[in-house]
């Protein structure tokens, strides 16, 4: 606790492990820039971030580079099989490698300098090295990056000594399979649902995880499920969501005889859940990461069994593109303005004994992985 005094902006004050006694983060930690500094060497430098699907990477030279904090990352197919993962900076000057995505040839060169690397990162030729004394391609690879594949889905770490996700996040890959079988063999389908939020990342993870606030600003949703079935479980580093849904509602029609009725989201510390809709066979991933203090990239990308997308299919993604998700970004949007309200600095989680559908004990629990991870949390 005496790390978090100590740090501006991160006095947990009223904040208790124990959901049913505590306070919410204070309000200054969504929007102090030294907190997410503090997140980005605790968090997101040290956790598996989802940046793909296994199909993206079909065939050798499949790329494609995201970026985590200010840490720029290529993940490419080899030449030898496996998926990869390396810094995205040639290591003469440090100019980027790859850009975007698409299918690298066989050998990677910077276009700054033209020091070309193999898709195992070997450094196999630079200009002019023949005649530098000394110089030694074997000194210049380029640094691997952790992966790990979680049901056909990819996830780095900047973590030397991460864990294998399997131990992090023991059952979570089950219960997903549970969910969706086929989810490794999926491929994306539609447009990706892209929102920049004007809200802390922690405002989007809370927003996420409970559903306290359903009836009242999510009336389609509330329609679609069936409330009184709804069960919310948390694990050390995951937690899942579901319910049973009904095929007359005002969300989207789709044939209860036939086709799945669950809805359920399975999410994954820290920044990424699973989302499967009644009446889909694929699976939806939710990705949220930190631009700014405040300002979060969420994408919804849908992954599905086919090329094409069932009509049922269509009309889910539709629901979450033009209702559920304008809805949620709204209701972020609106309190991280009021995050800043003198008037206002801690709440309270609604968390009932019963841990019952409307409880608040995921939003707890993701809170508290927060404070732990800065150190201010048994």
């Amino acid at each position: 606790m005496d790390d978090m005094m100590a740090r501006p902006g991160t006095d947990l004050d009223r904040f208790d492990s124990d959901a049913g006694k505590s306070y919410t983060l204070p309000a200054s930690m969504y929007v102090d820039p030294d907190v997410l500094r503090a997140e980005t060497e605790a968090i997101f430098l040290k956790s598996w971030i989802y940046v793909g699907h296994t199909s993206e990477f079909a065939e050798a030279g499949d790329y494609l580079t995201t970026e985590i904090a200010d840490q720029r990352i290529y993940v490419i197919r080899t030449e030898g099989g496996p998926i990869k993962a390396f810094h995205n900076v040639c290591q003469h000057r440090g100019h980027s490698l790859l850009r975007g995505r698409g299918k690298a040839r066989k050998l990677l060169v910077c276009p700054y300098h033209a020091w070309s690397y193999d898709h195992d990162g070997n450094l196999i030729a630079a200009p002019n090295c023949a005649k530098v004394e000394g110089f030694d391609r074997s000194e210049f690879p380029v640094p691997e990056i952790a992966v790990d594949v979680f049901a056909g889905f990819v996830f780095v770490n900047l973590d030397p000594e991460a864990r294998p996700m399997a131990e992090v996040y023991p059952g979570a890959e089950e219960r997903l399979l549970a969910l969706c079988p086929d989810a490794a063999s999926l491929k994306k389908g539609g447009e990706d649902v892209v929102f920049d939020i004007a809200g802390n990342w922690k405002n989007v993870g809370d927003n996420l995880l409970e559903c306290y606030h359903c009836s009242t600003a999510h009336k389609a949703f509330v329609d679609l499920v069936e409330m009184p079935t709804y069960e919310v479980e948390t694990h050390e580093y995951w937690s899942i969501q579901w319910g049973g849904t009904r095929p007359d509602n005002s969300a989207y029609d789709y044939d209860p005889q036939t086709d799945d009725r669950t809805f359920s989201t399975l999410y994954l510390w820290p920044t990424l859940a699973f989302a499967k809709f009644p009446g889909t066979t694929g699976v939806g991933t939710f990705s949220f990461l930190p631009t700014a203090p405040e300002v979060t990239h969420q994408v919804f990308a849908y992954h599905a069994p086919g090329k094409t997308l069932t009509e049922t299919e269509e009309k889910a993604l539709a629901y979450f593109r033009d209702v559920l998700g304008p809805e949620d970004v709204d209701l972020v949007e609106d309190v991280q303005r009021g995050l800043h309200s003198r008037g206002y600095h801690q709440g309270r989680f609604m968390v009932d004994a019963e841990r019952s559908e409307i409880s608040e004990h995921a939003a707890h629990h993701f809170q508290n992985l927060v404070a732990r991870a800065l150190g201010g949390a048994e």
